[in-house]
């Protein structure tokens, strides 16, 4: 769908509450004769398109957003595991390249450190006892496409086995900006486009890695 579609059909979407609202009144109110009766309806009208179209064109820019992001979330939202056997006691090293401001850490890093995960050592990449990492977490946020309504924006995971650089894991992260509305899917906000997750924070990456590390068959 092009961009000046999307908007008529934003517009034409958002207009009708507001044209709803007016013909109610207007069968409420009652004026004597036709033309008083019309021109108030138009003034009537004119007035709540005014009120009513920046909120109600946000709301539906809002829900176009997660329309627009439903298909993307089929695609990327499930993680692939292709891990031979169960991995345990493994070190690893976790590289966020520029997804994040210099000396900060990712939030969703706190949840790797739990011992019940089962890692024997986690580092950050430029730390020199990483380099003898068994694994790699290759994280890079990457923009998937972008248009005049819309910025699709995705934290793509990568766990790697550092000997061989074979791919062991893959999952991703997506949200898309709509309005003042942002939807997630993905490894840590589930399958389908919500409004209500813990991203980046929460143990969404943890139960990815989880799973991972548990080897085939879990």
């Amino acid at each position: 769908m092009n961009d000046l579609a999307l908007g008529s059909i934003v517009l034409a979407v958002a207009a009708v509450p507001a044209a709803l609202l007016v013909l109610l009144f207007a069968d409420v109110v009652k004026l004597d004769g036709a033309g008083r009766r019309q021109r108030w309806i138009r003034r009537s009208a004119a007035v709540l398109a005014v009120l009513a179209l920046p909120s109600l064109g946000n709301a539906v820019w809002g829900w176009a957003g997660a329309a627009h992001l439903e298909p993307l979330c089929q695609a990327y939202a499930a993680p692939e595991f292709h891990v031979p056997r169960p991995i345990t006691s493994a070190t690893l090293r976790v590289s966020t390249e520029a997804s994040l401001p210099a000396g900060r850490e990712p939030a969703w890093l706190a949840s790797l450190r739990d011992p019940r995960l089962g890692l024997a050592e986690l580092r950050l990449a430029g730390d020199p006892l990483a380099e003898g990492a068994m694994l790699d977490l290759d994280v890079r946020r990457i923009v998937h496409h972008q248009n005049l309504w819309f910025t699709v924006h995705m934290d793509r995971f990568r766990l790697l086995e550092r000997d061989s650089g074979l791919t062991l894991a893959a999952g991703d992260e997506l949200w898309v900006d709509a309005g003042s509305a942002r939807y997630h899917c993905g490894i840590g906000s589930g399958p389908t486009p919500t409004r209500s997750t813990a991203y980046p924070g929460g143990d969404g990456v943890a139960r990815f890695l989880r799973r991972a590390l548990a080897g085939p068959g879990r």
